[in-house]
């Protein structure tokens, strides 16, 4: 099938582009004009790839991106938990209608949207209905705000749709925010928050590759949404603590109340937005209250309409990221 990845050279685009060659797609990868493609170094000899540059934001330059596809998958996007407004808009909400108006006039046979769990408000769920839990909220942040829009362009398009929202953490080898964690954690100064007791669902890059792959290929999923995401429901005390011992540092022991974490994180964000507001804050809102409450969703639909079954556990998942990342050096 051919096949067109936005955002093909990012760190789960490049996972998706990989899985889809190994099972026969030609592939077009589309990548930013600014965007480096080493992700992609490894399978730039394979002919079935294709590697082009396009602008979500200009579409102009997204007819010869879409022209011959049957099936796209749209990952391109600005993915923060802080910043202004205007930023989230031009790229996840006019870059999402731009796309989907291309795909329309190339007559694709499906569009398959990689949106976020963020778009329901963190309010504390467990193995929860993704059809059926809230989307949006006053509350939001603008990332997620502007995800939730997008989810309601692309229901509102021509196009044979689903939306996909990967699980609240997805990792693997070549994260580039993995350090981010693993440092802190080897020292022994990442904190917990309201006891680590809250559970999310994670997404290693291959059992989310494998359920977009079957996103965009099962007829059943035509206009539906999915959570994808690893089995189990670790709690943050149970992953951090794996992850700690996975690079010789001490199972986490400070934790924060819930209520300090998020009312610290406000007053930071705050400061930075007015004082530094294209530098990214220490601490945001959103980082201050995700570890205070579950945010679980099940995976049941996927598994009962896709045939989407996780290929490895969560634990076997981060044992390949953290191979990857003591490879780093």
């Amino acid at each position: 099938m051919r096949t067109l990845v936005t955002g093909g050279h990012g760190f789960l685009g490049s996972h998706l582009v990989e899985h889809l060659l190994d099972e026969g797609h030609e592939v077009r990868a589309m990548v930013s004009p600014w965007g480096k493609t080493h992700n992609l170094a490894h399978l730039e000899a394979n002919p079935r790839l294709e590697i082009v540059r396009g602008d979500i934001t200009e579409p102009e330059s997204l007819g010869p991106v879409f022209a011959d596809m049957e099936l796209a998958y749209h990952f391109a996007a600005r993915v923060l938990d802080w910043g202004r407004w205007a930023w989230f808009e031009k790229t996840n909400v006019e870059g999402t209608r731009n796309v989907l108006e291309a795909g329309e006039r190339a007559g694709l046979k499906r569009f398959v949207q990689v949106s976020s769990v963020a778009v329901h408000p963190y309010s504390g769920f467990r193995d929860a209905d993704p059809r059926e839990t809230q989307r949006g909220g006053d509350e939001m942040v603008n990332y997620a705000r502007s995800k939730a829009l997008a989810e309601e362009l692309v229901e509102a398009s021509e196009l044979e749709t689903v939306v996909v929202r990967p699980g609240l953490w997805p990792y693997g080898p070549r994260d580039p925010n993995l350090h981010k964690f693993l440092g802190p954690l080897k020292k022994g100064g990442f904190p917990l928050v309201a006891g680590g007791r809250s559970v999310i669902n994670t997404v290693s890059a291959a059992n989310l590759s494998l359920g977009l792959r079957l996103a965009g290929t099962v007829p059943a999923a035509a206009n539906r949404a999915y959570v994808i995401a690893d089995a189990g429901a670790p709690d943050w005390r149970e992953l951090l603590s794996y992850l700690a011992a996975g690079v010789g540092g001490p199972a986490p022991k400070m934790s924060l109340p819930g209520w300090l974490s998020l009312g610290v994180s406000i007053p930071v964000e705050w400061m930075w937005a007015v004082f530094a507001p294209k530098k990214e804050p220490p601490l945001t809102k959103y980082r201050g209250g995700v570890m205070n409450r579950d945010v679980h969703f099940s995976i049941d639909q996927a598994r009962e309409e896709l045939g989407f079954e996780p290929v490895e556990s969560w634990q076997e998942g981060f044992d390949r990221a953290l191979a990857w990342f003591k490879a780093q050096g």
